[in-house]
């Protein structure tokens, strides 16, 4: 399904044309893959998940930098809740569990992110404050200064994932759906950990 002609969609430079390349392109495979994956976590976990699709309708000027899919627990939305995203950089394609700066309940999820600090390093994550920037760092090295940074800085975000660059052999030589879909359900636990201990 993906293959690295994926990326394409982002030579088109202007706003117009980048979007009807990321709608007829990238969104029906988006479509197939979130779809198995939301069905696949619903079977693991007998919870009920969401899915939603990026459509860059706030954008009137400059086309989007990346695009993705997302699916979380909550059908009210996404980006106030804990969340797992899939999709593309120019560069990359990446898999993130995201608390981002606005999220409900924030100071809630300190004890929590602290309580699972050591297997998300040990496990070997790359870790972000931003989830507007493409760039993630290892969480082995990195992943205290971004609990830190979270934790005191209201306008950080705290990203969680992996990455899988256009120019990897896999991406090159094609047939990688699985590792992506894999990597995804990896993470997947970590959402549902974090809605279940910040309910209690």
């Amino acid at each position: 399904m993906f293959d690295k002609n994926d990326f394409k969609v982002f030579d088109d430079m202007t706003l117009k044309g980048r979007l009807d390349l990321i709608k007829t392109n990238l969104d029906p495979k988006f479509e197939i893959f979130g779809s198995n994956l939301q069905k696949r976590l619903e079977e693991e976990y007998q919870q009920e998940f969401f899915m939603k699709i990026a459509k860059h309708q706030r954008r009137t000027k400059n086309p989007p930098p990346d695009t993705w899919l997302a699916i979380n627990q909550d059908k009210k939305g996404y980006k106030k809740t804990p969340h797992l995203e899939f999709g593309l950089w120019p560069d990359r394609y990446f898999i993130t569990f995201s608390l981002l700066a606005d999220i409900r309940q924030r100071p809630n999820y300190y004890p929590i992110l602290r309580k699972h600090q050591s297997q998300i390093t040990q496990e070997n994550w790359q870790v972000s404050n931003n989830h507007t920037a493409s760039e993630m760092f290892n969480a082995t090295i990195d992943f205290e200064k971004v609990i830190a940074r979270y934790e005191k800085v209201k306008s950080s975000d705290l990203v969680i994932g992996f990455e899988l660059k256009k120019d990897a052999e896999i991406v090159q030589k094609g047939n990688y759906d699985r590792l992506l879909q894999d990597k995804f359900l990896q993470l997947s636990k970590y959402l549902v950990w974090f809605n279940q201990e910040v309910a209690k």
